[in-house]
């Protein structure tokens, strides 16, 4: 007896064959000439199928020898993707993958905030030190490279041959007063050599009261000189000295040099004798202090010191265009004060010829232009200098000069401010004409003055 079929029911399966043909139930085989369904998806049949060409009938006879019925017909039709039996999955497979997932992200961005957190700032220095040196080692090799073509060779040689120029002029001062038995130093300073014949420039306040004055030249020779004059307002002195073989220094234009011009001052701050710095002008017209109130100085920050003093300022060309004179404070703070060469040549000539200083004089007050008097008046710029005061039957009165006026012009020299009124009527020769054009109630004037001399007793 053959064994069961896939179609036949187990004994101990009930029967489902109600219902079913008599050959069926007899036989548990189909009607080879019945038709049969076959469901097959839709992969299997073709992709240009219509609905009418769904269902291919097979004749009886046409069945392939693997068919178990041949000679049936089969009806074969496709099952939508959505009706087919998917494999189903645990419940318990699922949650158990989206765990291990979350749980994994999580301990990723654990370990990547704590890494980030320990080993950021040591990647972070360790990148800006990489760019740095990066930047300075890039850096030196093109300051090695352009400094092999001696871009600041020319400079420097400039700086020397200034330095080399002036240096044989510069002498060192040592004032010396003797007093109650002992010698005491009075004043320690600098100042230069003007003439072949042993004329030297110096500040009046380096010699003033001096017994004695012992000067050092460049060459480390030593000379006594004599004062010859001295001016207090300027604050100037000047010395002579009896010496072969002098080198004196050159006159520059203190009025030529502007703000910003390089320029070198040379002494013997501290005692260190022959000191070269350089700097710049600062500033021109500054005033004077509280003993020197008509001074007109040049401002510059070269360092000067105590001991600077009388020292030449000289400019680019080696020519002395100030006197050191002063500083702002106890010591330097990168604010000192020369006198203009213009006004130490004047002083030059006059004690070098006379022992004495003789000075014009015109009677006024000058004060500053303001911004509202240069409003008022309708002036096109704050230049020249306002009367605020005439002496009566001073030569300014004399040639029809009043208070308000605004002197703008000394001859043909345009006057910038009042310090340069002064300068200029103190420097004009007495009894000498000068042609002043002035602004009066708006109007310009000119009129003539003789200059005067200035009293004995005035500063």
């Amino acid at each position: 007896m053959d064994s069961p079929s896939e179609f036949e029911p187990s004994e101990s399966e009930p029967s489902n064959l109600e219902g079913l043909p008599v050959d069926h139930q007899l036989n548990r085989r189909p009607d080879p000439g019945r038709p049969r369904v076959v469901f097959t998806s839709e992969s299997d049949s073709s992709a240009q199928q219509s609905p009418s060409e769904q269902f291919l009938l097979r004749a009886p006879g046409q069945g392939s020898q693997a068919d178990p019925f041949p000679g049936s017909a089969i009806v074969e039709t496709s099952v939508p993707p959505e009706q087919k039996q998917r494999p189903k999955r645990t419940p318990g497979g699922d949650v158990s993958s989206s765990s291990s997932s979350g749980t994994g992200f999580f301990v990723f961005s654990i370990v990547f905030v704590l890494g980030m957190f320990f080993l950021g700032p040591e990647m972070v220095e360790r990148y800006q030190y990489s760019s740095t040196r990066g930047k300075m080692l890039a850096e030196y090799d093109f300051a090695v490279e352009n400094l092999g073509k001696r871009p600041l060779t020319d400079v420097s040689n400039a700086y020397q041959m200034v330095a080399l120029s002036v240096r044989p002029s510069v002498v060192s001062i040592n004032a010396i007063k003797d007093g109650s038995g002992r010698v005491e130093e009075n004043g320690m300073g600098s100042g230069v050599i003007m003439s072949t014949d042993g004329f030297i420039l110096t500040n009046q306040h380096v010699v003033r009261g001096a017994d004695s004055i012992l000067i050092q030249l460049h060459d480390r020779r030593q000379f006594v000189a004599t004062l010859v004059g001295e001016d207090e307002s300027s604050d100037l002195a000047l010395l002579k000295i009896e010496a072969p073989d002098l080198i004196p220094a050159s006159w520059g234009d203190s009025e030529q040099v502007n703000v910003g011009s390089i320029v070198w001052a040379i002494g013997s701050p501290y005692g260190f004798q022959h000191t070269v710095t350089s700097g710049i002008i600062s500033g021109k017209n500054r005033p004077g202090d509280k003993y020197h109130p008509t001074q007109s100085l040049l401002q510059t920050d070269a360092a000067v010191n105590p001991g600077n003093s009388g020292g030449p300022l000289v400019n680019a060309q080696g020519r002395v265009i100030g006197i050191n004179t002063s500083i702002f404070g106890d010591s330097f703070q990168g604010i000192s004060f020369a006198v203009p060469s213009e006004t130490a040549k004047f002083i030059y000539r006059e004690l070098s010829s006379k022992g004495t200083v003789t000075r014009g004089y015109l009677g006024v007050k000058p004060v500053e232009v303001k911004h509202r008097d240069a409003m008022r008046l309708q002036l096109p710029d704050l230049d020249g200098a306002m009367l605020s005061q005439v002496v009566e039957g001073a030569p300014a009165f004399a040639a029809g000069i009043r208070s308000f006026d605004i002197i703008r012009q000394w001859n043909d020299v345009e006057v910038k401010n009042f310090k340069h009124l002064y300068r200029l009527a103190e420097m004009t020769r007495p009894q000498t004409l000068v042609q002043v054009k002035l602004i009066r109630d708006g109007k310009e004037r000119v009129t003539q003055v003789v200059v005067g001399k200035r009293p004995e007793n005035m500063r």
